[in-house]
């Protein structure tokens, strides 16, 4: 019997939590309480020397949040009003809010339904004369087609921005997905593989956009020959504070050895589902040398799911029930309300183009749905359990068509 009616749950305990605390956390930052240097100290700029290290990138900032990156990166590559930048619909908003206020218009571009990153196809067909960058998401931490995105954006001679919020450790043929395109961004916000609670981090291997993000975290001023600050451009002081550094620092500590455990269960579940006719892994890129596995996205098939008589919804409950916490992924960025309010309007200048994308659409409505990263941390008897509950489900899916 299923566990929503009633009968034995497949797992009876709850996941790892998220996130995973250590005793060298409370360690740094008693360090920095005592130290009392609590903003743009030597563990920001340690930090920022190791991550740079190992991405082999030439400039790292540790910034505010994620959105705080994007946007920087928009403003110091000289973006803004009146131009374009695409991106994929399926994804979270910070990836347009960063958009809307550097002041430019979002443009979307369907993904690919084997990874949900953003499709280069589609990405092409909607370049114009006013198409300034494409800003390409690592959807669950996989890294998308790095290698198609860059010849697409050195042919239409457009920048190419790595929103690899979710992708921290990510490497895609033989190259962390950090040092691709003008500059990439992370998040490392509290749900995220690499969290301080709230955080960001930039990358770039370009001097000049290194020096203008540079400018605008120190307020906006440069020193002129008799060391005068003159402000010669607005500035954002959206620097980290010494204690989420320390954070980042140790918690980045685990980062690598939790993606090992994440990438072999991951591998694992997934080979367990390969039999399964109603539901799939996402493809998994020969060049994808290591997949950061935010989260574990699972496509649910949808003509199988019409042909059983019931819904993703049904099933998620009914899985849920059984202790598996899977749940949907996003709608669509362009059904949004904020991207056709006035507001947002006359941030931008102009109207938001709203088309449905047909891969964003099933994704959103019918087959999207994915585990968070902790899930991925247990045992491999764990990643069992995950299976066994969708198999009892789908096996008993004639008695949920009712929920």
């Amino acid at each position: 019997m299923l566990a929503i009616f009633g009968g034995e749950p497949v797992k009876k305990t709850e996941f790892m939590s998220w996130p995973v605390t250590k005793e060298l956390d409370k360690e740094l930052l008693l360090e920095t309480i005592r130290s009392g240097k609590w903003s743009n100290g030597s563990k920001k700029a340690e930090f920022e020397a190791r991550f740079a290290a190992d991405c082999d990138v030439k400039h790292v900032f540790a910034v505010a949040n994620g959105t705080v990156s994007l946007e920087l990166i928009l403003r110091g590559l000289g973006i803004g009003y009146g131009d374009e930048v695409i991106l994929p619909p399926y994804t979270f908003v910070a990836t347009l809010s960063s958009i809307v206020f550097a002041g430019a218009t979002p443009v979307f571009a369907d993904i690919d339904r084997g990874t949900y990153d953003i499709s280069p196809a589609s990405v092409e067909e909607k370049i114009t004369p006013n198409t300034k960058a494409i800003v390409a998401v690592a959807i669950g931490g996989c890294p998308p087609d790095l290698d198609a995105l860059t010849e697409i954006a050195q042919k239409y001679n457009v920048k190419l921005i790595v929103d690899a919020a979710q992708g921290v450790g990510a490497i895609w043929n033989g190259k962390s997905i950090c040092a691709y395109g003008d500059a990439a961004s992370i998040s490392c916000q509290n749900s995220k593989n690499l969290t301080s609670g709230e955080g960001g981090i930039i990358t770039t291997n370009h001097d000049e956009l290194a020096a203008a993000i540079a400018q605008m975290l120190r307020g906006g001023y440069v020193e002129d020959e008799n060391g005068e600050r003159v402000y010669t451009t607005v500035g954002q002081d959206q620097n980290i504070s010494e204690f989420q550094a320390s954070l980042l620092l140790s918690q980045y500590d685990k980062l690598y050895a939790e993606m090992a455990v994440r990438e072999k269960n991951a591998a694992y579940l997934a080979g367990r589902m390969k039999p399964m006719e109603f539901a799939h892994a996402m493809n998994y890129d020969d060049r994808i040398d290591r997949h950061a596995y935010h989260l574990f996205v699972i496509r649910l098939d949808s003509e199988k799911f019409a042909e059983k008589g019931i819904t993703r919804e049904q099933f998620i409950k009914a899985l849920n029930a059984e202790g598996i916490p899977l749940s949907v992924g996003y709608n669509p960025l362009y059904t949004f309300p904020c991207i056709t309010v006035p507001y947002t309007e006359e941030l931008i200048g102009t109207k938001i183009t709203v088309e449905n994308l047909p891969e964003s659409e099933l994704a959103a409505y019918k087959e999207g749905t994915w585990l968070y990263q902790a899930c991925l941390l247990g045992t491999r008897e764990d990643m069992d359990m995950i299976a066994d509950a969708m198999i009892k489900v789908w096996e008993h899916a004639d008695e949920i068509k009712g929920l």
